[in-house]
């Protein structure tokens, strides 16, 4: 029989409601009406294919059963599904459309009376639910992952439909999430078991889930053409250079680009929409003064519309420097304000803000770079430092580099031609002394010279011009100081080995790669790098779904670059959009888990409560050890129960209190209650017990027994004694997790522990930290929440999945010990840090500074 646990899978009780049924505004019943065609023509043909589809799945399963009772169920499910063939689809649209003639009404809150049981029921989910949810949360995630721009926007949309805040994609009508709950409402009408329906899922989920972008596309369009929102639009929030000679010189047709804050003005940005009055309100502006539009993946922001929270920033004229520069978008839960710019670093001695954003929200500030000058001057310094590094070495060996008398120097076509061949290659594994090692530039460049032999005159060997020679030896340098971050072996280090041939052809064509931030190769990069360094570390739980990200983007650039740039732009953009809904999804999941530490902290504390109210009340009288348990244990959770619902003020905590000054009164001989006042009295107590989880046969019992008067004493049999006491001992307690409720004494810690303990205390929540294992391996975990009352810190991973819990005064002894350390915020990109780096090490060779030679 088939489980039909919560709400979601319930039989109705009523007929769902219809939209000619509702009483919605014209407008806003025609504009819904018009969504529900758009979807009801997507809905039937997806249902059709998945359903001929399933049916020769079926069919072939049936073919390859191992067994004749495989074979018959495949047989019964393919009967099953004939049968209720002509009612699926209309069941789905008959839900979809209950959705949107519900979506005018108060978000439902949920119903006390419905969800929470009684502590004598066991409120637990079906495996088969659990698995239905798996499947299907895996379906609506992956949906929003692909569509979560278009999602956004029709979020934005029926927000203003429904007179509402913006819609979150779980509670947008045709979302993944609520079009995965319709589907599974019609696919319950079928008495099939849940292997199939699981089947059935799937196969929805490549017939349709998979090309429902499609209908997103095409109800935004037509809600812009019914004037709902016509101008919104959303790009990703780029980072902003630091200086203007960062910046590419601009070309004519690059003036006003169409996401200036001017041109927008002249445009309109983004318009308010009232259905009852539409097309008669003129365009508007952003007027309520939102945090940030929910739905809305991180880092993204509708044209016109403010990206930091709150209020809106003024648009300020050109030439006029803004007081609003450098804000960016408000710090996320647990995030603080000072670190909110922060970039994901190690801890470094300088650093004085821990780093607490999600990897890939938000952009650091701009690295002053220590080679003097600017920007646009830092070609020319490396390659001053290069040089003076060879005189020294030079002098240092007796050696000078001079060109063979045969050599040809290879033009810079016949180099782009040889590298445009190895570009689409898989790069080779390489080892070192029998350990695999990450290819170089250094490799790139000898395998680049043995194909220049082929378009070299016979008698000559090939040579790269000096300032080619440079620039290999700049990209080897740099390549070397990323890969420091990745093993070998790791998944990020074989993108960045893909990526060594395109970026060389970038910078041999293109000195704007050393001299720009902003340059597309360059963002692209230090994106890919980034990504690696903190989504894709080793030791990390690696989110295929991600990684196949990353290298279906790095394979479009290796197969399809070819000298314009602008596929490096569009790269960038999508690996932005996937970090921002990557962060997001860690955001939710993180929630959950400190919602649900909070929750176990609340049980603590009535707990302490509630057993120091008992044992004030003990204190002074000589109980019987049966009553005294039962006070200690059973009636302690009673209180907790009532401590967590109503608080210390409620009339059932007072009561519950005065039953048990009554038990040690009875039980001390110094009253004796009967009639009216002892049945009332057992009735409170067996409900009370029933509420904490005790058989109503067992609660009668402990309450028999602890009412019993001295003659029904006497009488009792031993061995029921026993087993009383041994139930009550044996008793699994309210909120019990296999660990001991018992608060642990606070470990006595020394001056230097006690500094590090306070450090914690006063830490914002969402900092990360670095673990260092056994086996040398770094894991990066995020501090999500700590409680002073159990001492305990809650962490989780880069996926805002729970990693565990550290006491906090262990914690200190870590940060003590160096085995965990407090990652800071750090300035600039990785890009960005690593040419510091490889700056600071040319100068060690070079005989003057570097600001003299930038000056030169």
């Amino acid at each position: 029989m088939r489980s039909r646990v919560g709400s979601m899978n319930a039989e109705p009780t009523a007929a769902p409601p219809r939209l000619a049924q509702r009483p919605l505004p014209r407008r806003v019943r025609a504009l819904l009406e018009g969504i529900l065609k758009f979807a009801s023509d997507e809905v039937e043909r997806g249902m059709r294919a998945t359903l001929d589809e399933f049916e020769q799945q079926l069919f072939k399963l049936a073919e390859q059963a191992r067994n004749s009772a495989t074979q018959a169920s495949c047989f019964e499910a393919l009967r099953e599904i004939k049968r209720g063939h002509s009612d699926l689809t209309p069941r789905f649209l008959i839900a979809l459309e209950a959705v949107l003639a519900s979506v005018r009404d108060a978000t439902p809150e949920p119903d006390p009376n419905e969800h929470r049981a009684s502590f004598g029921e066991l409120a637990l989910v079906a495996d088969i639910e659990l698995e239905e949810n798996i499947v299907l949360n895996e379906i609506s995630s992956r949906a929003e992952i692909r569509h979560s721009l278009p999602l956004f926007l029709l979020g934005q949309r029926f927000g203003v439909i429904a007179g509402k805040p913006a819609f979150e994609s779980e509670r947008l009508p045709i979302g993944p999430q609520l079009l995965c709950r319709c589907l599974r409402k019609a696919v319950h009408s079928l008495d099939l078991n849940v292997e199939y329906r699981l089947l059935f899922f799937r196969q929805f989920d490549r017939q349709v889930m998979h090309l429902i972008g499609s209908l997103y596309e095409a109800v935004n369009s037509y809600l812009a053409r019914e004037k709902v929102l016509p101008h919104l639009s959303a790009v990703p929030n780029r980072p902003r250079a630091g200086s203007a000679a960062t910046q590419a010189p601009k070309s004519p047709s690059s003036a006003a680009p169409a996401n200036d804050p001017a041109q927008r003005a002249k445009t309109g940005s983004a318009n308010t929409f009232n259905p009852e009055t539409v097309p008669h309100v003129p365009h508007a502006s952003w007027g309520s003064p939102t945090a940030a539009p929910a739905g809305m993946p991180a880092g993204m922001a509708p044209a016109g519309m403010p990206a930091t929270g709150g209020f809106e920033i003024p648009h300020v004229p050109p030439g006029v420097a803004s007081p609003f520069a450098g804000m960016n978008t408000a710090p996320s839960p647990g995030q603080s304000m000072s670190a909110a710019s922060g970039s994901v670093g190690v801890a470094t001695p300088n650093a004085a803000k821990p780093f607490t954003a999600w990897p890939g929200t938000t952009h650091p500030e701009p690295l002053e770079m220590d080679g003097g000058g600017n920007d646009a001057q830092m070609f020319d310094v490396l390659r001053q430092l290069l040089a003076g590094r060879r005189a020294l070495l030079g002098k240092l060996s007796g050696n000078t580099a001079t060109p063979p008398a045969n050599a040809y120097t290879a033009t810079r076509d016949d180099v782009q031609a040889v590298l445009s061949l190895m570009q689409g290659r898989e790069p080779p594994r390489m080892q070192l002394d029998g350990k695999p090692v990450m290819r170089s530039i250094g490799h790139v460049k000898q395998d680049m010279l043995a194909q220049l032999r082929q378009v070299t005159p016979p008698g000559q060997s090939p040579m790269l011009s000096p300032e080619h020679n440079d620039i290999v030896e700049l990209l080897s340098l740099l390549f070397e100081n990323i890969s420091r971050e990745f093993s070998p072996t790791s998944p990020a280090a074989q993108l960045l080995a893909k990526l060594q041939v395109p970026m060389l052809r970038v910078a041999l064509s293109d000195n704007g790669f050393f001299t720009r931030r902003q340059h597309p190769a360059r963002l692209m990069l230090n994106a890919v790098a980034e990504t690696g360094a903190t989504w894709l570390r080793d030791g990390e739980d690696i989110d295929q779904g991600l990684l196949d990200k990353l290298n279906l983007v790095v394979d479009k650039v290796t197969h399809e670059f070819n000298d314009d740039p602008a596929i490096f732009e569009s790269t960038v953009g999508d690996l932005e959009q996937q970090m921002q809904t990557q962060a997001r999804k860690a955001e939710v999941a993180e929630r959950r888990h400190v919602e649900a530490a909070r929750g176990k902290e609340k049980l603590a504390l009535a707990r302490q409560g509630a057993e120091a109210a008992v044992a004030a009340r003990l204190a002074g009288h000589n109980v019987p050890k049966f009553v005294s348990a039962l006070l200690n244990q059973a009636w302690t959770d009673v209180l907790v129960l009532s401590l967590l619902r109503g608080g210390e003020e409620s009339p059932v905590y007072q009561r519950q209190i005065e039953i048990v000054d009554q038990l040690i009164r009875i039980s001390t001989g110094q009253v004796s209650l009967a009639g009216a006042e002892l049945a009332g009295l057992r009735e409170d107590v067996e409900h009370a017990l029933v509420k904490v989880g005790y058989h109503e046969n067992d609660a009668n019992a402990l309450v028999a027994r602890l009412l019993a008067g001295p003659d029904e004493v006497s009488a009792d049999d031993a061995s029921t004694r026993t087993e009383l006491a041994l139930k009550l001992k044996s008793r699994t307690r309210l909120g019990a997790t296999g660990e001991s409720h018992h608060t642990e004494p606070k470990p006595v810690l020394s001056a230097e522990e006690q500094a590090q303990y306070d450090r914690i205390r006063h830490l914002p929540f969402g900092t990360w930290f670095e673990f260092r294992e056994d086996q040398g391996v770094v894991v990066r975990r995020r501090m999500s929440w700590f409680s002073t009352v159990t001492n305990n810190a809650l962490f989780v991973n880069h996926r805002g999945q729970r990693a565990g819990e550290y006491d906090m005064a262990h914690l200190a002894r870590l940060l003590l010990s160096g085995k965990a350390t407090i990652v800071m915020a750090e300035q600039g990109t990785m890009i960005d840090r690593a040419w510091q780096s490889i700056m600071g090490a040319l100068k060690s060779f070079s005989g003057k500074p570097a600001a003299e030679g930038a000056s030169s």
